[in-house]
């Protein structure tokens, strides 16, 4: 739903031949998909488990605006070894056990409403791409964007493969793919909970900020944008995330 007192949205509607990007973290769920997907892992022993004290780190700095985008390209060394094939079977898990509770039931709504009007959806996040996957099937949205692991012979070796999916690496690969399919960005809609997408926010037509924090509210606010509150997971989880 629209924040009280906030202006329309900037670039007006957009047509039919456009796609809908969504972020996914604190934008379609509640908590980190990468998050959800190292509690998993560590449950496993896939990962050790003082990579809590890790996430926790990231987390708080990602939060707080001081996340370093060279992080990025440092890869995830503690993955190098390990089969495609068992990440993504703890994906699938940590999905099913965890991130599909997240969801905002708004989120899924407008996502499904999206597609009955015969528009593209497609998630737009720096998440990486097996860990998303289960919530875009789930979805059942058009493609995915995500970032990128590089594999031999079928296992991580730890490094990214292409350009991370982050502030303007987002935006470039997906004015990419609009220009590969001769698609207007202004024809276009970029749903995100964060200022470091705010490259891509101000790229396409139809800029909506989700859940925004504390610097994405002050620019859409002063810029007219469209602001949606998302405030509950599906039935089944308290808000806490423990069940009811």
């Amino acid at each position: 739903m629209r924040e009280p007192g906030t202006g329309p949205r900037a670039g007006g509607p957009t047509t039919p031949g456009g796609i809908d990007f969504f972020d996914v973290d604190h934008t379609l769920t509640r908590r980190s998909s990468g998050g959800r997907f190292l509690v998993a892992a560590m449950r496993r022993r896939v990962l050790p488990r003082h990579l809590l004290f890790v996430m926790a780190w990231y987390s708080l700095t990602y939060r707080l605006g001081l996340f370093r985008p060279g992080e990025y390209g440092e890869g995830f060394p503690l993955l190098r070894g390990i089969s495609r094939d068992t990440l993504e079977r703890i994906a699938r898990e940590s999905f099913e056990q965890s991130l599909r509770h997240d969801l905002f039931p708004e989120a899924r709504e407008t996502v499904e409403r999206l597609r009955a009007a015969g528009r593209r959806v497609m998630l737009a996040t720096s998440s990486l791409d097996f860990i998303v996957q289960p919530l875009a099937e789930f979805l059942r949205v058009d493609g995915v964007l995500a970032t990128e692991l590089e594999f031999e012979a079928g296992s991580c070796t730890g490094r990214i493969r292409g350009l991370p999916m982050f502030r303007g690496g987002k935006m470039a690969r997906v004015l990419s793919l609009l220009a590969s399919e001769g698609i207007r960005a202004e024809d276009c809609s970029f749903y995100s909970d964060s200022i470091y997408d705010l490259p891509l926010l101000e790229s396409v037509g139809n800029p909506v900020a989700v859940n925004p924090d504390v610097r994405l509210r002050l620019v859409a606010r002063r810029r007219g944008w469209r602001i949606m509150a998302m405030t509950a997971a599906l039935p089944g989880r308290s808000p806490a995330g423990g069940r009811r």
